[in-house]
């Protein structure tokens, strides 16, 4: 056996150590997280999507700057983990950042404490499909779960430079999630080790928004 062969078998072997690691921590934890979801139906159907600042032109993805990308490797909590979500700020923008919901449906969960307390949206669409946006690094929230939103509402505001300096970390942006799935209750935000567990829960909020900020 060549080294090319071994070496193909030692990353095949670790791909699915990981998977394994993966699924076991998501299916674990997630029932520890499942009092905090409500199965809720929103009041109305998503009319259009928005970028989820109160920028200049809400449909204008130049209104808005990124932090760290989709499906980045990422080193904190446990190595190995990949980015779920889109890192990004509004541009220009205030030390304070207000954030809103991408488009019209129901607050379904609130969870995680400082400095990632989350907001969760779930939303349906005209084809009566389901999908989820999730809002991250919130220091003050303005909404509770059941409440149906809008555009307009303003869901909380993220971290300030000099708040976000008591956690010894950047949270000064908006960690925006768009989620197929919420079956892992929230936990699989940071979970997630592998492509197939990325894939299978969420999209890229950048290029979703690319397609449907544009075209819906």
């Amino acid at each position: 056996m060549n080294i090319s062969s071994i070496l193909a078998i030692i990353y095949l072997l670790n791909s699915v150590l990981s998977n394994n690691i993966n699924n076991d921590y998501i299916n674990s934890e997630k029932e520890l997280w499942k009092p905090y979801y409500q199965d809720l139906t929103p009041r109305d159907t998503v009319s259009q999507w928005l970028i989820p600042f109160n920028t200049k032109n809400r449909k204008d993805l130049r209104t808005i700057g990124i932090v760290s990308v989709f499906g980045a490797n990422r080193v904190t909590y446990l190595k190995g983990h990949i980015h779920t979500g889109l890192d990004m700020v509004p541009k220009p923008n205030d030390d304070t950042i207000s954030v809103y919901p991408m488009a019209e449906g129901i607050v379904c969960s609130i969870h995680l404490a400082d400095p990632l307390c989350t907001v969760v949206i779930k939303h349906i669409l005209k084809d009566g499909s389901i999908l989820f946006t999730s809002y991250k690094h919130l220091a003050e929230i303005y909404v509770k779960t059941g409440d149906n939103v809008n555009h307009d509402t303003k869901l909380g505001r993220v971290y300030t430079k000099n708040e976000s300096k008591k956690y010894h970390g950047n949270f000064y942006h908006l960690h925006l999630e768009v989620r197929k799935l919420f079956d892992d209750y929230g936990c699989a935000s940071w979970l997630t080790f592998s492509r197939e567990e990325l894939e299978k829960r969420f999209y890229d909020p950048l290029e979703f928004m690319r397609k449907m900020i544009v075209s819906y």
